[in-house]
């Protein structure tokens, strides 16, 4: 199989932006962007550019998947406002030209005059309107000038994000291993707060013993007790008890045990790390992510008989709690 193909990772808020200055105007093309859960694109801009607003939606619909995104187009003259016309100055350049190479090949060839000038086709400019055509023109040469300068932006944030969810992971991984550590421990400390509790309501267990050890001739609360020593059937039935009590502590400790979801609190921050990796449009995904991280922790902290433990769950929420916020803002 080939190696898989990696993309940046993208955040749902950046800036992007282009312009240029062309007969005396200066157009100007702003997209915004912040987060959302789909594609909502807003278009802010003069009437005349309305009429190619469809083919802008096609360009962001091809650049961008999440996010509110908004465009501002702006028209609007470099200097002072002008007067209402204008000579194409370029044009008559020309023309005065080609009447100069003229002249010099017929010399019986009569003046122009400045009016025979203003009447040529383009000569005279409206300073107050862009024509269309060059309008649109422009336009559709800026946007996608803008929607890279986005795209850029957008990838800078999401490499600072990905950096912040790469050290909450660590984190979670330094407070796995610390729990695995202390488990040995905590399963010890636990045992004997059980059998401590077993001795004070008088069922006859050692609280230095194994709760799977018991004495055959343990005493235990029963009407009989002080009455003498105790029947082969009250033996028997006092065997048995002491017998489930020592099943019930076994499932006890069963059910206390949090190494299996330490094990998926690892393999959810490796499976988020190999998403982050691979990058693109990865928010829905780690979105899931921190459900399942989330998941597991309130877990852990139901099983929490432990201060140590408690403190643990707690900091763990508080990370996974701090991821899913910034996961919030990746496309």
């Amino acid at each position: 199989m080939g190696k898989a193909i990696t993309q940046s990772v993208r955040s749902m808020t950046g800036f992007g932006t282009a312009e240029c200055v062309e007969m005396g105007w200066h157009f100007a093309v702003d997209i915004r962007s912040v987060n959302g859960r789909f594609l909502d694109f807003s278009l802010r801009c003069p009437e005349e550019i309305r009429q190619i607003e469809a083919w802008l939606r096609e360009q962001v619909n091809a650049a961008t998947q999440r996010g509110k995104l908004e465009m501002r187009i702006q028209v609007r003259h470099q200097h002072a406002p002008p007067e209402a016309l204008q000579i194409n100055e370029k044009l008559m350049a020309n023309l005065l030209s080609l009447v100069s190479d003229i002249k010099e090949e017929l010399q019986d060839v009569a003046a122009v005059s400045p009016l025979d000038l203003l009447q040529f086709p383009g000569m005279i400019l409206d300073a107050s309107h862009v024509d269309q055509d060059v309008l649109h023109e422009i336009v559709k040469r800026l946007t996608p000038m803008a929607l890279k300068s986005l795209a850029e932006s957008r990838e800078a944030e999401g490499e600072r994000l990905a950096s912040f969810l790469r050290q909450r992971l660590n984190a979670i991984r330094d407070l796995c291993t610390t729990l695995e550590a202390q488990l040995p421990d905590w399963s010890i400390a636990l045992e004997r707060r059980l059998k401590e509790r077993l001795a004070s309501l008088g069922l006859g267990m050692d609280a230095k013993s194994s709760p799977i050890e018991f004495e055959p001739t343990a005493k235990v609360s029963s009407p009989h007790e002080g009455k003498g020593p105790l029947t082969d059937a009250q033996l028997q039935h006092s065997l048995e008890f002491q017998q489930r009590i020592a099943q019930e502590l076994s499932l006890f400790a069963i059910k206390s045990d949090v190494a299996e979801e330490l094990s998926r609190l690892r393999a959810h921050s490796d499976a988020i790390d190999e998403i982050l990796n691979r990058g693109g449009a990865c928010g829905k995904r780690l979105d899931f992510m921190m459900q399942e991280l989330q998941r597991e922790a309130n877990t852990l902290g139901s099983k929490s008989h432990m201060l140590e433990q408690s403190r643990a769950s707690v900091d763990l929420k508080v990370l996974i709690e701090q991821m899913r916020e910034q996961v919030q803002n990746l496309e």
